[in-house]
């Protein structure tokens, strides 16, 4: 399990859920009998509006809406690297 947040109010996560930590958060991590896996992503914060339906995430409703209609016309194209 994973526990999230200050020790006098940390939340576990289910499992296949994330957590978004604050400065001064603590994590503390326990894995079963099995061991346990996790994937760990840090940067900072964005500080602007974020909306997430399915696989697209954007900065409102309406960019969904768009990037949505995009993608049902093919007009989306392959990521570069």
């Amino acid at each position: 399990s994973v526990a999230v947040g200050p020790a006098h109010a940390a939340r576990t996560l289910e499992t296949h859920h994330a957590g978004v930590f604050a400065d001064g958060d603590a994590v503390e991590l326990a894995g079963g009998a099995d061991g346990a896996r996790l994937l760990l992503l840090a940067g900072r914060p964005l500080l602007e509006p974020i909306v997430q339906y399915g696989p697209f995430v954007m900065n409102s409703r309406e960019e969904i809406e768009q990037a949505m209609s995009d993608y049902q016309r093919g007009a989306l194209t392959a990521a570069h690297s």
